[in-house]
């Protein structure tokens, strides 16, 4: 599987515990999508750990999760565009044009060794279908179907370079585990469209039905060490 490769201790060991602890005590202030230009210099410590990983050669698209709960099998591409059609439209426009990464990296920040669970399912043999939505949330892998299983480690990381189908288990010992962080990047050829004008947005929100919802949002985001 040359499209899939797996890398233990990606940062030393300082840079790994300064970005342990960054996004520890500021994970609420990490905006939820954000993307930066090959031409601009890094604005703050994530940038700066990702440029020193993948040099300068594209755009990049990253988010940072702190979460025990499932994620449900999707592919990564413009969400962001098509969490604001979402809102706009009540839902996802079928013309919108989807575009995707060239690859996406999984850097496990932080994951408890007694953590049950909690895994990552990629599907090797399974691209985007098209057709389908960005935002799914029926597609169901085929019976049969190849599904590769990945016990996260704390400072290793995944990479794959086609717009694969994946997902995380759920941590089945929250009662032990509270927290599962990683940092999740992109490179893209070109720039998205919603981010032409913001490099940092909020995710969207629905309350509960027939209650208000809230668009994305753009955002300042400078957070250093």
């Amino acid at each position: 599987m040359d499209h899939i490769s797996y890398s233990k201790n990606v940062l030393d060991a300082g840079t790994l515990a300064n970005l342990q602890d960054l996004v520890k005590q500021h994970y609420e202030e990490i905006p939820v999508y954000n993307f930066a230009r090959k031409t601009e210099e890094p604005r703050n410590y994530l940038e700066e750990i990702i440029r020193d990983l993948i040099g300068y050669d594209n755009h990049v698209e990253y988010w940072v999760r702190d979460s025990v709960e499932a994620t449900l099998m999707h592919v990564d591409a413009n969400e962001l565009q098509a969490k604001r059609d979402m809102y706009q439209y009540g839902e996802e426009d079928p013309d919108m044009i989807k575009e995707f990464p060239l690859n996406t990296h999984i850097l496990y920040i932080d994951i408890d060794p007694k953590m049950e669970g909690g895994k990552l399912l990629i599907m090797p043999e399974q691209e985007y279908i098209p057709g389908r939505k960005i935002l799914d949330t029926t597609f169901k892998p085929a019976e049969g179907a190849r599904i590769l299983v990945i016990k996260p480690e704390t400072n290793h990381m995944v990479l794959f370079d086609k717009p694969l189908y994946h997902a995380v288990e759920t941590v089945t010992n929250t009662d032990v585990v509270k927290h599962r962080i990683a940092l999740m990047f992109s490179c893209w050829k070109k720039i998205p469209n919603i981010y032409r004008e913001h490099q940092h947005w909020s995710n969207n929100m629905i309350t509960h039905p027939g209650g208000p919802n809230y668009q994305p949002m753009d955002l300042e985001f400078k957070l250093t060490i």
